[in-house]
């Protein structure tokens, strides 16, 4: 039992340790189809509310389709608000 916390808390610390919008997107994902998500719901909607669009963001989206798809259908699983204009405030 001590072996799988330590596992869960090295989850949550690479979680918080990535910076890149697109591989914290991708980790999330990842957590998702491992179906090990709900160990981490708190990290995963800090993470996800944490994410904001700046310029930066809004110019790796742009370029990016696979992100913003992905931004898009995390956000909304959990939970968050999310337009389906959201594309146009990414231009």
């Amino acid at each position: 039992m001590d072996h799988i916390e330590r596992l869960k808390e090295e989850v949550k610390h690479l979680m918080y340790k990535e910076t890149e919008l697109v591989a914290q997107l991708e980790f999330v994902n990842a957590l998702q189809h491992l179906g090990v998500a709900y160990h981490f719901q708190k990290e995963i909607k800090d993470v996800l509310g944490s994410i904001q669009i700046k310029n930066n963001a809004c110019t790796i989206l742009a370029e990016n389709l696979h992100a913003t798809a992905l931004l898009f259908r995390l956000l909304r699983e959990h939970g968050f608000q999310v337009t389906q204009g959201m594309h146009t405030a990414l231009q």
